[in-house]
């Protein structure tokens, strides 16, 4: 099993005076780089074209998917790294039924994707929050409710290459949703759906445009290894 949540940040020193983004009670290390801090979307561009970043900034600091947009992703490119990301998902009229409830996701490298959802009260499964999309189901369900701000710290562990560019080690991942480890160090065989081609090249954070959902994210930062 993974270090414990607390475990991984005792490591890392905290920052004196936390960034504005900083409002779930956890100030980020002092070696965090924050990604998105309430103030600006600058280390952000589309996913698709690599132009400005079109998604807003609401009136409470958040940054809200522009639905219809596309997605985004950083402008830089992360090997190893420890993230920590809040979000929040709307409460979707009852039409919008399945995949559309509140559907987002954090893809990591741009290649494999950790589901975002509205799924309080249901059973874990590979297509609901916090999955490993199609490749595993959370250990539990730890999401809360629409609309209240929920939080993933992501430990992640590139995949490793030869020198001639042959696959030798698949990427891990332990996730921790809402304080709950819901992934212990497992092993991702590929892309989830979506994704970019593996390859030995470091990636970008995506956030994921379902097209359906005004999904809400705040006090996103990294920490590379």
């Amino acid at each position: 099993m993974r270090v414990s949540v607390l475990s991984l940040l005792a490591i890392l020193p905290a920052c004196s005076s936390p960034p504005s983004g900083s409002r779930d009670g956890q100030a980020a290390p002092r070696t965090a780089a924050f990604l998105f801090d309430g103030s600006s979307t600058d280390a952000w561009v589309m996913a698709r074209d690599g132009s400005a970043c079109r998604w807003e900034i609401d009136a409470e600091g958040a940054m809200v998917v522009n639905v219809g947009a596309g997605s985004i992703r950083t402008r830089e490119s992360f090997g190893d790294f420890l993230l920590h990301i809040e979000f929040a998902v709307p409460n979707n009229p009852p039409e919008f039924t399945g995949q559309a409830r509140g559907n987002s996701g954090v893809y990591l490298q741009g290649r494999y994707e950790v589901q975002i959802h509205d799924s309080h009260g249901l059973p874990p499964a590979d297509n609901l929050c916090g999955a490993i999309y199609s490749k595993a189901a959370p250990l539990v369900n730890a999401a809360r409710p629409a609309e209240e701000w929920q939080t993933y710290l992501i430990d992640f562990t590139a995949p490793r290459w030869s020198t001639v560019g042959d696959k030798i080690a698949n990427a891990r991942v332990s996730v921790w949703h809402n304080g709950t480890l819901i992934h212990d160090d497992f092993e991702i065989d590929g892309t989830t759906g979506g994704g970019a081609p593996e390859g030995p090249s470091p990636g970008p954070i995506l956030l994921q445009d379902h097209g359906d959902s005004r999904v809400r994210f705040r006090n996103i930062w990294i920490v590379p290894r």
